[in-house]
């Protein structure tokens, strides 16, 4: 099975109870999920804390939920290890951790109607600046909370060329796959993406090994048979390279790199504004890194394009 890895950003082990505490009031709302706060934490762990943090991530929420003993089974230490962990993330006993992982468990699995709020976005003047506003509030925390090294990580899975790449993504998430699987055929050669009932999907699979890359776009609420495929792929030995929100999706438990944004838009909808965010900067890294082999395969899919007769935007989608 392919191999999590988790890193830090900017956050240090100084301070860090003082900001968690600061956090914890609206934990449920805009702020980091659990999870976030564990791989910020990563590198300024012990090496016995950090088996707790993989325990728990990789089989997220569902370590947190058990008792301490069973959560200190899993990751091979003490007690008490696990409780120091608890403490560097800001909760001040066991109980308080699981009532917040429970409430944000909750939040994974709210619907729209459970998610409206009537009056949040009543007595705005200016509906559209307020909506945009919060749009945007939702892209900077994505921005600040995505570790540099994941992102960079995903971005040189997906430009190294021996890599295939198949795409696939849910009813609401679809149309990033195809938004990205678009870019990346024009940049790179060998990219999929994924349609049809899963049972379709084995004809790839079968294909599928380690060289090769599946990018799975999961948001709450989650998609069984997006997990099912992520285990086979990983089981194959395929990178596993999943978007997803703060809540973080059950794939992640396989995925080689994480790219998680925050999702949770006004009256109650999820936006995936923030995902697109994350899409278009990777588009943006992979052509910034790769400029040199990219610009000739342009020039050849251009000239290409010019001798069939697609002149522009237009002609394509009257083609299309």
């Amino acid at each position: 099975m392919t191999q999590c890895r988790f890193y830090t950003g900017a956050v240090m082990l100084r301070g860090t109870r003082a900001v968690v505490h600061r956090q914890r009031g609206n934990r449920m709302s805009q702020s980091r999920s659990i999870a976030e706060q564990v791989r910020a934490l990563f590198e300024a762990l012990t090496p016995t804390e950090r088996k707790v943090g993989r325990a728990l991530l990789a089989n997220y929420p569902v370590a947190g939920l058990e008792t301490i003993a069973q959560w200190a089974q899993r990751a091979d230490v003490s007690g008490p290890t696990v409780l120091r962990l608890i403490g560097k993330l800001g909760f001040d006993n066991y109980a308080a951790f699981q009532s917040a992982l429970r409430a944000e468990l909750e939040l994974r699995l709210q619907s729209p109607l459970m998610r409206h709020d009537p009056g949040q976005l009543q007595g705005d003047h200016d509906f559209l600046a307020s909506h945009a506003e919060r749009i945007a509030e939702l892209m900077r925390q994505t921005a600040a909370q995505v570790p540099r090294a994941e992102f960079d990580g995903a971005v040189d899975l997906l430009g190294e060329r021996k890599h295939r790449i198949w795409l696939l993504g849910g009813r609401l998430t679809d149309p990033l796959a195809a938004y990205l699987c678009h870019h990346l055929k024009v940049v790179r050669p060998d990219v999929v993406h994924l349609r049809g009932v899963p049972a379709s999907w084995a004809d790839s699979l079968v294909d599928m090994g380690r060289p090769d890359v599946l990018v799975i776009f999961d948001i709450r609420r989650y998609w069984d048979d997006a997990l099912r495929i992520a285990e086979m792929a990983a089981q194959r030995k395929a990178s596993v390279l999943l978007f997803t929100d703060q809540w973080l999706s059950p794939v992640a438990r396989v995925a080689r790199y994480t790219l998680a944004a925050h999702t949770a838009g006004p009256a109650g909808w999820d936006s995936n504004t923030p995902l697109m965010m994350l899409v278009d900067a990777v588009i943006a890294a992979l052509n910034a890194r790769h400029w040199d082999r990219i610009s000739g395969r342009l020039k050849e899919v251009e000239a290409m394009r010019a001798r069939l007769g697609e002149g522009g935007e237009g002609n394509q989608r009257a083609a299309e």
